[in-house]
């Protein structure tokens, strides 16, 4: 609870019992008679009137119950109201005894002149007992909501913690593989040089400045995606065969960025990408819902590198952290094929 927040509710609180007390007094007095200064001095009473329990949960609320109670001193707790309400009892004896009767003309009590120092304590006690218990449990609800805050904001900086880590372990294989691509490309002076260069740049400011944020453009991601299999296509030297295939409106609608490159790289490095007759297919449908994914690729049983890649976990931990409940990825491994189909609730 925001800290304005609470205390504007603690201010209407009194306000409103100040008023009900205010109201509820005038059911003595003849309308007729009514006056502005019996307004006035109507209001000043049950204002003098509210100083006690005003002080008493306060002072149980803020003091007593954080360092006594929830500290399970319960005896030194029983003391310490003991010692509030002495404290409180000649105050409240002067206020009804003197003050109220004699500025204001106002008794609240037949006994008035019989009001002592333990009349005046028992009186307190009888009166405000509501407001220890009220306070009491006000502190421990208050307790239990800031511990869940704080409880929700942990998680929150765990999952974003953890998030940038996996973003981090993203495989620097393509990459690698693309600059000594280029490098080649530029020694031997070739036309599609200043074209790969620029479609890395493009590549690395959007991994390095656009990525950072929780959701990125459809659009953005699917350029990402597209310069990706083009500097790949590139690198192969025509010999990839690569289906790629983008369908529905994607303006205006937004993914979790580099969400979907660690399947297509897993393709290119695992799948067998020289072959007409089965080339890897990447479908992604944008449909007003939601959004379709798929990477089809034959495997490449020759290939025995079993490092580098982020990994399905680490993929599948990023979805269940950004599309908890919101998504299904679904993996058909088979003997010589390997397809991911990927659905994501669109946000």
């Amino acid at each position: 609870m925001k800290k304005a927040y609470f205390i504007y509710l603690h201010i209407g609180y009194w306000l409103i019992l100040w008023l009900k007390e205010f109201l509820f007094g005038f059911q003595t007095y003849n309308l007729n008679d009514l006056s502005f200064a019996t307004i006035v001095s109507t209001l000043s009473v049950k204002l003098i009137v509210l100083f006690f329990p005003v002080c008493i949960f306060y002072a149980n609320f803020l003091v007593l119950v954080p360092k006594l109670v929830r500290t399970k001193k319960i005896i030194l707790y029983i003391v310490a109201l003991f010692i509030l309400f002495s404290l409180l009892a000649p105050i409240h004896k002067y206020v009804y005894a003197t003050l109220l009767p004699q500025k204001f003309g106002w008794y609240s009590y037949v006994y008035v002149d019989k009001l002592n120092f333990w009349l005046s304590f028992q009186t307190l006690l009888f009166e405000n007992y509501v407001y220890i218990f009220f306070s009491i449990a006000i502190s421990y609800v208050g307790e239990y909501f800031e511990t869940q805050k704080k409880q929700q904001e942990l998680e929150k900086e765990q999952a974003i913690t953890e998030l940038a880590y996996l973003k981090s372990q993203i495989n620097p294989h393509f990459l690698f593989n693309t600059l000594n691509d280029i490098y080649s490309l530029t020694y031997q002076k070739a036309e599609m040089a200043p074209e790969a260069v620029l479609k890395l740049s493009e590549l690395l400011r959007y991994m390095l400045k656009e990525s950072n944020d929780r959701f990125a453009s459809v659009e953005r991601e699917i350029n990402y995606l597209k310069n990706v299999v083009e500097l790949f296509e590139i690198g192969q030297k025509g010999s990839a065969y690569i289906d790629l295939e983008i369908n529905g409106d994607y303006k205006n609608k937004k993914i979790a960025p580099l969400i979907l490159i660690n399947f297509i790289e897993n393709a290119f490095k695992h799948g067998i990408v020289s072959d007409p007759k089965n080339p890897v297919r990447i479908k992604l449908y944008i449909n007003e819902s939601d959004f379709d994914f798929e990477v089809f690729n034959k495997k490449n049983k020759d290939y025995k590198d079993k490092t580098g890649g982020i990994g399905l976990t680490n993929v599948q931990r990023r979805l269940a952290l950004i599309y908890p409940d919101r998504h299904k990825l679904e993996i058909i491994d088979e003997n010589d094929t390997f397809t991911v189909h990927l659905n994501i609730e669109n946000i």
